[in-house]
């Protein structure tokens, strides 16, 4: 080999060395941030688990301290035979916002698939970030493939234009995808880490950072405020976002791992349009709407006030006139924070050209709708859903679960009726939430004069405990764990069981990998002669903490559902456990006596 050349090899490989021996010491030095999807969990005389990086959210907004909430579901680290394993991706929906905890489709999922299928293992791995967009769903789907998944659930599309990323989001960097895309990537190493603070240090001023801005995330991700339809920043966000989703739905058709796509749903009869042109004549406007004219129905056609006003006013007239103007009004509205049709239509395409099952949720949430027009009846405000859209969700994902054949033997399916009337959700998270929508009502941009403000916090005077509760959550006078075990051990003591297995049940999605949370629900699952549910409660608060009270529960629930075999069998393990546990016949006397 010619010197020369030796030279040239040498000389590029020289900074390739350089940086990667760079990157080691950082790594070793603990310099920036892991952005691994996933942390392990080590729990003492138990398998791993891991769970969501909390930091995650930190590569899309750039660190800068702005808040973006995510779910907290632990599963194994390694995946054993009888696991079903279902991870979901989307943004504030998904997490549950603004009920988040059992308030969440995904959670809802879960706690139905575990009572249809009580011998297995379920997960319901929410990976949902507030206020992220489709770059955050290309960039987690190699991690979600490593851990093995059964099926994905995506609801995704309404952020593609604010979220972190987005096409007119103040956290961007450049429009176009493939770039954004590579930054992510770049992302990952603690030499561009380095890089990037170094060139933020240099470009920094003295202004405020948006994170210290007294207002809400909404307003600091809105940079563009004003996308008309159809404009250049229009087209952006929606090829952003077909590219995108196209991508990660390559990656899991190239893994052969089911997907499950969704439509989203957007309040469009009871939410004004944000943004948009005035109307130059409001009271010959208003005049022209009751006499049918042709002017007012021009207007419509290009200002979503005047579209909205239409829509209204057709409400209780024509159906199909109502339907088309107030979606007319969301599809003018310049302020983008709900996701315009073409985004639906979008996902249903991908759909097919890559052969994934749709939940087309818009028609679902239409024919739960008066008038077919969704409206406050299934939303809390503008895209999110209340507690029974929640349901809809995670019944429509329950469904077609079962349709994709999936799982085997549905011997235990649990039906619409019976699902609604136990949904896992706790009063004071629901009572939490109506707090967050009522303040997110005051701010902006439900109020432009709020810009820049916040709504000072006002509560209505109450003695209701849960209204107390959910208060004290809400101004963070009390932490959601020692709400919970208050509220556990009133509820019980008042007798109102129902409300405590709600508490236990959330408990469960929080602490799945601690027994005692199943005790609970167990022991409170009997108290409401629901002998089943108390079966597979106790079944898993003794199969993770074997105790005295889990082994005798678990008998209990056996011998009331006449399987007196399966009850003596778990006393028999229990006792060769060096479990003190009571005999079948003295068990058999305790529920007599408690019954006469």
């Amino acid at each position: 080999m010619k010197k020369n050349t030796l030279f040239k090899i040498i000389s590029i490989l020289l900074p390739i060395i350089f940086l990667f021996i760079v990157e080691i010491v950082l790594r070793l030095a603990d310099y920036g941030s892991n952005y691994n999807l996933f942390n392990v969990v080590r729990v003492a005389d138990k398998p791993d688990y891991l769970v969501m990086n909390k930091r995650i959210a930190g590569k899309y907004f750039k660190e800068n301290g702005l808040r973006a909430d995510n779910q907290s579901d632990l599963f194994l680290r390694t995946k054993t035979d009888s696991t079903f394993r279902v991870f979901v991706q989307g943004a504030s929906t998904v997490v549950g916002y603004p009920f988040y905890k059992g308030g969440s489709f995904p959670r809802m999922l879960k706690h139905r698939l575990s009572l249809t299928f009580p011998e297995k293992n379920i997960e319901v791995v929410n990976t949902g970030i507030t206020a992220v967009n489709s770059y955050t769903l290309w960039d987690l789907t190699d991690d979600i493939i490593a851990q093995q998944p059964d099926v994905v659930i995506i609801y995704a599309g309404h952020n593609e234009y604010y979220g972190a990323l987005g096409a007119g989001s103040s956290i961007t960097y450049g429009s176009h995808p493939s770039f954004i895309r590579l930054y992510l990537s770049l992302k990952e190493l603690r030499v561009f880490q380095l890089f990037e603070n170094g060139i933020q240090k240099l470009v920094s001023s003295n202004a405020q950072k948006p994170s210290e801005r007294n207002t809400t995330l909404m307003e600091v991700l809105a940079k563009d405020q004003r996308i008309p339809y159809r404009s250049a920043k229009y087209e952006e966000g929606l090829e952003q976002f077909e590219a995108n989703l196209g991508k990660v739905l390559s990656k899991y058709a190239d893994h052969d791992i089911p997907v499950i796509l969704s439509t989203v749903v957007s309040n469009e009869k009871d939410i004004e349009p944000f943004i948009s042109d005035s109307i130059p004549d409001t009271l010959n406007f208003l005049n022209g709407i009751e006499q049918e004219s042709i002017t007012s129905k021009k207007l419509a056609r290009n200002n979503a006030k005047a579209a909205f006003l239409l829509g209204k006013h057709y409400l209780e007239k024509n159906q199909d006139s109502a339907n088309k103007y107030l979606s007319m009004a969301k599809e003018l509205d310049f302020l983008r924070f709900r996701a315009p049709e073409e985004i639906n239509t979008i996902i249903t395409d991908l759909s097919q050209k890559y052969h994934v099952a749709l939940v087309d949720m818009e028609a679902v949430f239409r024919s739960y709708s008066p008038q077919s027009i969704i409206g406050d009846e299934l939303m809390t405000e503008h895209v999110h859903p209340n507690i029974k859209g929640q349901f809809l969700m995670a019944d429509a994902f329950y469904n077609q679960i079962k349709q994709l054949d999936l799982l085997e033997d549905w011997e235990n399916n649990i039906g619409y009726d019976e699902a609604f009337n136990d949904i896992p959700v706790t009063r004071i998270d629901s009572l939490q939430g109506q707090l967050v929508v009522e303040e997110l009502k005051r701010s902006w941009p439900y109020d432009l004069e709020m810009s820049g403000m916040r709504p000072t916090s006002s509560f209505n005077e109450s003695t209701s405990f849960d209204e107390l509760l959910a208060q004290d959550i809400h101004q963070k006078k009390a932490t959601w764990d020692n709400a919970m075990a208050l509220a556990y051990n009133t509820y019980k003591a008042d007798g109102k069981f129902r409300k405590a297995l709600h508490v236990a049940e959330s408990l469960i999605f929080e602490y799945p990998e601690q027994g005692r949370v199943y005790q609970m629900a167990g022991e409170i699952s009997l108290a409401l002669e629901e002998f089943k549910n108390a079966a597979y409660y106790f079944s898993k608060s003794n199969y993770l903490d074997s105790s005295v009270k889990s082994a005798e529960g678990l008998a209990k629930a056996y011998i009331q559902l006449q399987m007196g075999q399966r009850a003596e069998k778990v006393l028999s393990v229990a006792r060769n456990k060096g479990l003190n546990v009571r005999s079948l016949s003295e068990i058999k006397k305790e529920i007599t006596t408690s019954l006469d």
